[in-house]
């Protein structure tokens, strides 16, 4: 369960940056930026969080610190996507 949570908070996170910087009028589209933060979010929630002792949300260790974490981790690559294509496109 908390795997999809991890997928459905990144898409969100993806949608809503997207929706933000006006990319669905962009050559990139929303579905780079929901990729982004798909990826984002699956990569700490699996990887930072635990580290940290925050809690593992793929073992059912639902905690604030984990789910924020998760969150923005998918903030996060979703600037570097974002940072990335902008650089490439110029």
């Amino acid at each position: 369960m908390g795997i999809v949570f991890m997928i459905v908070a990144g898409a969100v996170t993806g949608w809503l940056t997207a929706f933000v910087l006006r990319a669905e009028r962009l050559s990139r589209g929303i579905g780079l930026n929901v990729v982004g933060g798909i990826a984002g979010s699956l990569i700490a929630g699996l990887l930072v969080a635990p580290v940290l002792g925050a809690g593992s949300l793929a073992e059912g260790t639902y905690t604030i610190s984990a789910v924020l974490i998760s969150i923005l981790g998918a903030i996060v690559a979703l600037l570097v996507v974002n940072l990335l294509h902008s650089r490439f496109i110029r």
